[in-house]
């Protein structure tokens, strides 16, 4: 990282100060472009927009250029590869600090009123200081204002016309206000302009206003015959994409007063006569609105920019948490459209995070700093329902997954101070989504993924998306195949101005044989030998080892804006998951030669449900000269575990690890037992108030009131909790940010192991403690830098060696360093790196043999490091080497043995581009690339083995 870091600079300056050709800038005298004057007005719109390029090739010519500006110094330079290659790929990308400015620039594809790919917009924003990276947020941030400059474009062509210097029309007549106010609500409208009567003697009908521009374009033949006919105007475009309708335009007396042009979507075989009617039904609603030709041309006051676009960028780019003083990592739509194993396997690079399971495992997990990830509370929906996740978790339907690191769980009531992994669903974007792909593995897995959504209503106020997905599953294991499906429908709805709905359905479901788990051997004088590797492609248990899950996801939410800056949202929703398995694993073998296994299998069948309801009051505000953004709210969050039925069975039969022979289906010797319903209910009350102090320091203020209730069968126990937070931000320097912070929380007990003598026990609520200082660094323009030292303390669950009973025994202090760090050497090579170094240590009451030891399966060093190329020779190309490290990790709380540590090799390629009008997205990854046998893990006395080399691959189209 060190080496990387010095020789950044010096390469990232030669790629970056490379010779640029091109046409010159705008000469004074000439006439101002339509393109130019969109610059111009979306700039003043925006002040939030530092900087502005339209890329677009001239008429005539081949080369693509800047053809408008902001700074007018930058018109006419050549458009360089990665410009193009926007263009050509129809793929956004974002450079952030390019040359230490604190800005980012966002590059996307400039589009017409139909969507056709023109260009391209570069727009450059302040980047905040401490700001973390989301490419997604930012991308999304700037495709607002790229939909709203393509809403004003018609034709490509037409973005070189002159514009009038003199049109004798005011700068911001009342008709443009109509025009705009309907063009904001109707998104079924791709043009709409208004030819009116010119007051004085002239009898002209020019365009008074309109959403393309061509103001004081004089009134044609077509239009002339509109007006004095009174008979409607109709044809196709000449692409016929669109179908144009011209009307007389009438005021609120009936008098005819000029024409009204309606552009809207046709394709051939639409309903002229039904879209007619749309827009005279537009013509209609305006008339009481114009008093006369004259009110049209009265000037008024120019439109305020308007903010909502800016506090957005302003929202999502920052997340949730860059004003509070904690970590965060964001994972994004890209990487999650590759995640076949669903969102633990798409966060697995992120700092702190090692996997807890086999590869491959149906129900795969992961913990992050040491700590285990709570299955049934730290995976969030949305940020609020906690999901009952009996299976590896989907990744269809999320646009970003958000990694909220240590006692920042705290803030959203009970869970692991792991850190919540916050799920973000896709929503109906403005323009239709329509894309299918095919995914799968060298291993034989192979399935499909459909993902459309539509916008409806005369305004497109109401959205629905859709995801599906059905795949034979195959997880390197021979004989392991199942079946996965998914499906999925996120909803949204602007019922008014202030009212917004959302709701959310997923269901999904896995039936695949599973593999066997090895037991750790018994300790010799007090260490424990482990075995070698088994081979990982061989099946240790049997075909009727089914493993049979679903889950059934509901969610709901109301947000009501009360009042400027005050906000008010609740929600409700409920998380069912059923599971039944048979899971085996094999003890009692020789260390060395595997033979004389014997294999038990646990059967079990339970249901799990939690339901959720939050409400919360949120409010944006100044105190004199301090700024506050606070939140008051109250949740209740209810987990029910519902055990039907267990049993336990020896199958007498001998076998190998490393040899295995058939095992026969375990026939049981007494009828399973069920446990008594377990329900966790937690209740509380909450208050954060982010306090702004100047322009440099930011401070957290916090409290959460729990009430936590644990009821067994008949018996009740409840416990009151108060959970303070603190913290502050400091802007040492521009773009350099320090933090530190103070959170206490309550978190779920922990979850006995199928192997303990009170299997499936749910362990009560305990308190959970965290600190943490850290730095975000941007100022540097080839380095984007965060890292931190934190110090959790929580309760350490273990199983006792002697009674094998799981239980609480004192407590786990873990102390550690995290740092992630991206370097872009160049635009064509960047680095991303990771690493976290963590020591922790058992601190019991009871168990004084584990007292100063390491907690099972915690590492003391983890991290990875990644180097992407964009060859400039084939654009929409990427090309990715990884590697990805981890230290030995303890068996157990006793330290009795060590799995070793590893580095296993990636390498990843991706192609975009376009064929046949449609975007083509094809990504490959081969993992474990020199075929390294490994253990992937130890938990709760069962090693998790690591899997062969593989490959696996994505390729998605979009129509």
């Amino acid at each position: 990282m060190a080496v990387l870091a010095v020789f950044s600079p010096a390469l990232y300056a030669q790629a970056d100060n490379a010779p640029q050709g091109g046409a010159q800038a705008e000469q004074p005298g000439q006439s101002k472009t339509y393109a130019q004057q969109l610059v111009d007005r979306t700039t003043a719109r925006h002040p939030e927009l530092v900087e502005l390029d339209l890329h677009m090739r001239p008429p005539g010519s081949t080369t693509s250029v800047i053809v408008a500006a902001k700074s007018a110094k930058r018109i006419g330079a050549k458009s360089d590869p990665d410009d193009l290659a926007v263009v050509k790929t129809d793929t956004p990308f974002i450079e952030i600090n390019k040359r230490a400015d604190q800005n980012v620039e966002v590059h996307l594809p400039l589009l017409d009123v139909t969507r056709k790919v023109i260009g391209e917009v570069e727009m450059s924003f302040p980047y905040p200081p401490g700001s973390s990276m989301d490419k997604d947020a930012l991308i999304s941030a700037g495709a607002l204002i790229r939909d709203e400059l393509s809403r004003q474009i018609r034709y490509a062509n037409e973005m070189f016309d002159p514009v009038l210097a003199d049109t004798g029309i005011p700068a911001n007549p009342y008709a443009q206000n109509l025009v705009d106010d309907v063009i904001s609500k109707r998104r079924d409208v791709m043009v709409l302009a208004m030819h009116a009567a010119r007051p004085g003697p002239s009898g002209d009908y020019p365009i008074v206003a309109s959403n393309i521009g061509r103001i004081g374009k004089p009134a044609d033949a077509d239009d002339l015959a509109v007006i004095e006919s009174g008979k409607p105007h109709v044809e196709v475009g000449h692409d016929g994409d669109r179908l144009e309708v011209e009307l007389p335009l009438q005021d609120a007396a009936g008098a005819t007063v000029g024409a009204l042009g309606v552009v809207m979507p046709y394709r051939s075989g639409d309903e002229q006569a039904a879209l007619v009617k749309k827009a005279e039904k537009i013509r209609d609603e305006l008339r009481p609105r114009i008093r006369d030709a004259a009110a049209l041309y009265v000037p008024t006051r120019s439109q305020a920019a308007t903010s909502v676009i800016a506090e957005q960028f302003a929202q999502e780019s920052v997340g949730n948490t860059d004003s509070m003083p904690v970590s965060k990592q964001v994972t994004g739509a890209a990487a999650l459209q590759s995640a076949q194993d669903g969102v633990t396997d798409a966060v697995k690079n992120q700092a702190g995070v090692s996997p807890t399971n086999s590869s491959g495992s149906p129900a795969d997990a992961a913990q992050i700093r040491g700590i285990k990830v709570n299955l049934f509370a730290n995976y969030r929906l949305n940020g609020g329902l906690p999901t009952a996740n009996v299976m590896s978790v989907p990744s269809e339907d999320k646009q970003r997954v958000e990694t909220l690191k240590g006692a920042n769980a705290l803030m959203f009531g009970v869970a692991s101070p792991a850190g919540i992994i916050n799920m973000v669903t896709k929503r109906a974007p403005d323009q239709d989504v329509a894309s299918l792909a095919i995914l799968g593995n060298s291993f034989g897995q192979i399935g499909v993924a459909a993902d459309v959504s539509h916008r409806f209503g005369n305004e497109k106020q109401f959205g629905i998306r859709v995801n599906a997905s059905d795949t034979h599953l195959e997880n390197g294991v021979r004989g392991t195949g199942g079946r996965g499906w998914f499906g999925s429908v996120g909803a949204d709805w602007n019922v008014t101005d202030r009212l917004h709905v959302e709701f959310d359905y997923e269901a999904y479901s896995k039936q695949v044989v599973e593999q066997a788990g090895i037991s750790l051997p018994k300790a010799v004088n007090g260490q424990i030998t482990v075995p070698r590797v088994p081979d990982p492609r061989i099946l240790l248990s049997g075909p009727w080892a089914l493993f049979n899950a679903r889950i059934e996801n509901v969610q709901g939410r109301v947000d009501y804006t009360i009042a400027p800056g005050w906000q008010a949202l609740a929600e409700i929703g409920q998380s069912d998951g059923d599971r039944s398995r048979l899971t085996t694993r094999i003890g009692g073998y020789n260390v060395f030669t595997g033979a004389g296994g014997v294999p038990t299998v646990s059967e079990i069948s339970a249901n799990y449900f939690n339901k959720y309801k939050r409400a919360e009051l949120q409010g944006v505000f100044d105190t004199g000269p301090v700024g506050h953004n606070l939140t008051l709210g109250v949740s209740d969050s209810q987990r029910i575990d519902e055990t039907l039925s267990q049993n336990t069975i020896v199958i007498p039969v001998k076998t190998n690890i490393f040899d295995p022979v058939a095992l026969p289906a375990p026939v049981p010797t007494h009828p399973g037992t069920a446990l008594p319903i377990q329900i966790d209910e937690d209740v509380g009350l909450y208050a954060y108030d982010s306090i702004s102090l100047g322009p440099k320091w930011k401070v957290l203020l916090g409290f959460r009131e729990s009430r936590s209730t644990a009821t067994t069968g008949d018996k009740s126990a409840s416990v009151w909790v108060p959970s303070p937070a603190a913290g502050i931000l400091y802007e040492f320097l521009p773009a350099t940010t320090l933090f530190a912070s103070y959170m206490k929380g309550l978190e779920d007990g922990g979850v006995a192991p199928e192997n303990a003598k009170n299997a499936y026990q749910i362990l009560a609520p305990a308190v959970s403690t965290q600190y943490e200082v850290g730095v975000r660094e941007n100022y540097l323009k080839w380095l984007q830098f965060t890292a931190s030292v934190f110090q959790i303390t929580r309760a350490n669950a273990v199983t006792d060696p002697i009674t094998n009973v799981f239980a609480n025994d004192g407590t786990i202090k873990y102390q550690g360093m995290e740092a992630v760090l991206t370097q872009d050497i160049s635009r064509q090579w960047s680095v991303s790196e990771a690493v976290e170094y963590l020591h922790a240590v058992q601190n019991p009451m009871y168990d004084m043999l584990i007292r100063g030891l390491t907690p099972e399966n915690t590492p003391k060093w983890i991290g990875n490091i990644a180097l992407t190329h964009r060859p400039v020779w084939l654009p929409g190309l990427s090309l990715t080497a990884r590697a990805s490290f981890i230290t030995k990790r303890p068996v157990n709380p006793q330290d009795q043995g060590y799995i070793p540590g590893y580095t296993i090799w990636s390498l990843g390629v991706g192609y975009v581009t376009t064929i046949a009008g449609k975007r083509v997205d094809f990504k490959a990854a081969i993992d474990n690339l020199f075929n390294k046998r490994y253990w992937n893990s130890v938990q709760t006395g069962t090693l998790g083995i690591g899997m062969d080399r593989s490959i696996k691959f994505v390729a998605k189209v979009d129509f």
